[in-house]
């Protein structure tokens, strides 16, 4: 669950402060007001890939920040961010470049590690997402973690690698001399590359962060030394003031309280100059520190040009040379002990992905009922809807020998046929928050966004959309972006969310409705009028009364 988010200079957001509640939290704001905004911000904050497009215009730095609970960590994510609290932070910054820098609990964090820890907080669902449920691939990943199906298409994920590494093997026995020794001299050299830089997840992050401080050493502490002086000067006189007041207070006791609040202000002034005589000290230029850095820096940049977008993909690439190489190098089995050993490793791949099947099968046609069952209290009358899970034992990839379907139709008479064929865009939505719902009971998760999923459907299917998100609500924190004000009615906690121009530069802002806000913005939304008129207000009365809120 999130607590708080605090989000600085991103986008057209200056400066907001959310602090959303459990159960349904409500945004809703007049179209471009900056609604979406928050959601990619959170997004940003989790671990979705960035640009310098989201950094306000002027602002050196776009920040944010967030508070979480710490409940739906597993044991061994919390013991690596050292997460021994009820809650922990995540803050991730980027600057005018795109780079950007991220810490979980104040330590380092890379883009892989925030997105794995996002996962396990919150379940994003935007407009676009409509597109990624027509994706086989997408189909079938819903499908194993609905059925709990990971640990099984993980193992047959890694029998697979098996079976290709020892079909490379059989390969580099047929090579000729030659062609082996030059492929393995490349690999062998590559790996010396990546392994002579001795790689450590998160070092350049912490290094990136290091070296604005070591470049700027000497205007660091020129500065510094001239803040120590002129606050040492301060805190110098602060406590002669002091020495006045005591001796004002001893003649007139009114003047106590003046002499207690400048007690602990003299106090402060006198710390900070120690504390800023320390910082002064730990600036001075290092040459050698500054070279090492920098050095370092560069090797990074090389590696991930030739070998990874980023440090773990060039770990993931030097893992993979190790394997080839290991392929080329070891040349005691012969062909025949090869094509033994590929034999039964086909023979286990097939049995895994045989029984992977089987189990999908059995979850596919649970998931389906329990969809239909979702659907029909979606506005559905004869809704049909089919998992399908065929199987190709000629065809067994890394993720087993399924072609994953899903099927639907909501007319009576219609055969099922492909989703992405048949369902329109309102029955896309109604359809993935059916999903949502069964999934959310599935898993760990305790937020789910919900970026306009009423997008396509009316008055009436939108009552029953907020009907949905309401009993949903009961055991997920979910946030949802609504044009529809009966979606809108449900909500534990409504924000409005409104553009202003500040400076000449747009500005995004955000507040929690009271109940008699809360109704004059539910009038908005039924009318399309800022200023409400009392029959507006009363529907937007009945609408909440209805909902129970």
């Amino acid at each position: 669950m999130l607590k708080k988010l605090s989000i600085k200079n991103f986008a057209v957001i200056e400066a907001l402060d959310l602090e959303p509640g459990t159960g349904l939290n409500i945004f809703t704001g007049e179209t471009g007001a900056g609604k979406s905004i928050i959601i990619s911000a959170l997004g940003f904050l989790l671990g979705e890939r960035s640009g310098a497009d989201i950094l306000r215009p002027g602002a050196a730095c776009a920040e944010v920040e967030g508070e979480f609970e710490a409940d739906n960590l597993p044991a061994a994510a919390a013991e690596r961010w050292g997460i021994k609290g009820d809650t922990f932070r995540i803050r991730r910054q980027a600057d005018p470049k795109g780079r950007t820098r991220a810490a979980v609990n104040g330590s380092p964090a890379t883009l892989a590690q925030l997105s794995e820890v996002g996962g396990w907080l919150v379940d994003f669902h935007g407009q676009n997402e409509h597109q990624s449920l027509l994706k086989p691939e997408t189909q079938r990943d819903l499908l194993d973690r609905y059925g709990k199906l990971e640990k099984e298409a993980a193992a047959v994920a890694g029998a697979w690698g098996a079976v290709r590494s020892l079909e490379e093997a059989l390969n580099a026995v047929s090579m000729s001399e030659d062609e082996r020794s030059r492929l393995l001299d490349l690999y062998k050299f590559q790996l010396n590359d990546i392994e002579s830089a001795n790689l450590k997840e998160g070092e350049e992050e912490e290094l990136e962060a290091l070296w604005p401080r070591l470049k700027n050493s000497e205007k660091l502490f020129t500065l510094s030394g001239g803040a120590h002086a002129l606050i040492d000067d301060a805190a110098g006189a602060a406590e002669k003031a002091q020495e006045n007041l005591k001796a004002l207070a001893a003649i007139d006791p009114t003047a106590d309280p003046l002499a207690a609040r400048f007690a602990s202000t003299a106090i402060e002034l006198r710390d900070l100059a120690g504390e800023l005589r320390a910082y002064g000290k730990g600036v001075h230029s290092d040459p050698g520190e500054v070279d090492r850095v920098l050095g370092r820096l560069e090797k990074f940049k090389s590696l991930k040009k030739k070998y990874g977008a980023d440090i773990p993909a060039v770990l993931a690439k030097a893992a993979e040379l190790r394997a080839k190489a290991a392929s080329l190098d070891d040349l005691t089995l012969d062909r025949s002990e090869i094509e033994k050993k590929l034999s039964t490793a086909k023979a286990k791949l097939e049995k895994l992905a045989s029984a992977l099947h089987d189990k999908r099968v059995a979850a596919a046609k649970k998931l389906s009922a329990e969809v239909i069952k979702e659907a029909e209290g979606l506005g559905f009358k004869e809704v049909r809807f089919s998992v399908d899970a065929a199987y190709d034992e000629n065809a067994i990839a890394s993720f087993g020998g399924d072609s994953v379907e899903y099927l639907f139709t909501a007319n009576p008479g219609y055969p099922l046929r492909p989703l992405r064929y048949t369902a329109s865009g309102g029955e896309m939505a109604r359809i993935m928050l059916a999903l949502k719902t069964v999934l959310s009971r599935a898993d760990r998760i305790g937020a789910q966004v919900f970026d306009e999923v009423d997008a396509g459907v009316g008055a009436v299917t939108g009552r029953l959309v907020g009907e949905k998100l309401a009993r949903l609500a009961g055991s997920k924190q979910i946030f949802c972006i609504t044009h529809l004000p009966q979606v809108a009615a449900f909500g534990d906690r409504h924000f409005f969310v409104e553009k202003d121009v500040k400076a000449g530069v747009a500005a995004a802002s955000v507040r929690l409705l009271d109940p008699a806000a809360r109704e004059k913005e539910i009038a908005r939304m039924l009318g399309g009028k800022k200023q409400s008129t009392e029959l507006g207000l009363e529907h937007a009365r009945e609408l909440l009364a209805e909902s129970g809120k």
